[in-house]
């Protein structure tokens, strides 16, 4: 009898893993525009595809909530923007214009902290300022110096529409103007600024309810919108390249998952990404569906056959 005990309490030791809990299914998140939900349901579908257990909890919120739900291991995995994380996490001023040397910096920071940057995506998702192309050429705004010295000569008739999350970032609006020589509340007053969801601040403008909004470099509405990117010519807004940041708990559970996300990266460049949004913003598809038929299209994973 003893023997067979001691034969039981060995069985159930060997199916346990070496951190002492057995693997639950990997909390996959995301922030809720829709190029994140998107990155979001590929991370889901590609693991679920190769045998990972996933719980979707994608569209979780901003970038605060997400950032506390994984130190505090309520998920654990998300797609994070390098420049975000820079800025916004690790309170860093200095710019790095360097995409690789970026990733490694906040790759190196977050490893103190347990959680693991994969492979970066190719694509630079900065933020942007468009203008509809036509009244941007009729002012003769072609670049953010430009703009700038337009409002200097118009001060409060420039009107924004921006999402609440740029207006208050130090990498967002009130940094962007201070950067380019204007003064808020005086060249630019509160009054003018009106806050949105991020879908609907190009709408807003298109629809004249804004002069410029807030946009990010691969939204696909741009072009469908006949709106102008103001260019960037002074190097304000930094890189902003995504990557799958893990908690390094789960990669001791599923070493393999590291090896899985590192596939995205590599085939999602700035074209790519931005015909991904533009079929979810513009034609209406829902974010898995435009998902799934990327991983089918570069081949991470296979249609199963009826």
């Amino acid at each position: 009898m003893r023997k067979l005990l001691f034969s039981l309490v060995i069985l159930c030791l060997l199916s346990v893993p070496p951190n002492g809990f057995a693997a639950g299914p990997v909390n996959v998140a995301s922030k809720g525009f829709t190029e994140q939900v998107i990155l979001g349901k590929i991370m889901v579908q590609l693991l679920q595809a190769r045998g990972i257990p996933v719980k979707d909890r994608t569209s979780l919120g901003g970038t605060n909530v997400n950032r506390e739900a994984l130190e505090q291991g309520q998920i654990d995995v998300y797609m994070e923007y390098t420049g975000t994380a820079w800025f916004n996490f690790f309170k860093k001023k200095e710019t790095v214009r360097d995409s690789m040397g970026l990733y490694e910096k906040v790759k190196a920071i977050d490893a103190k902290n347990d959680l693991v940057w994969l492979a970066p995506a190719k694509f630079n998702n900065t933020y942007a300022i468009v203008m509809q192309a036509k009244q941007a050429d009729e002012f003769g705004i072609n670049s953010l110096s430009d703009w700038a010295a337009w409002i200097k000569k118009n001060p409060g008739k420039m009107t924004v529409a921006t999402n609440a999350e740029f207006y208050s970032r130090a990498d967002g609006f009130k940094g962007m103007m201070e950067f380019y020589g204007l003064s808020f509340g005086k060249d630019i007053p509160d009054a003018n600024v009106k806050k949105m969801e991020t879908p609907l601040c190009k709408k807003a403008v298109r629809d004249k309810q804004a002069m410029c909004g807030m946009a990010f470099a691969t939204d696909g509405e741009i072009n469908a919108y006949n709106q102008k990117v103001l260019t960037d010519d002074k190097g304000f807004f930094p890189i902003y390249n995504p990557a799958p940041v893990i908690r390094k708990s789960v990669l001791d559970q599923y070493p393999e998952v590291k090896y899985i996300l590192d596939e995205i990266g590599p085939s999602l460049d700035t074209g790519t990404m931005t015909r991904l949004n533009y079929r979810v913003n513009v034609n209406g598809e829902k974010p898995e569906s435009v998902a799934k038929s990327w991983l089918r299209g570069v081949g991470l994973i296979v249609k199963k056959k009826k």
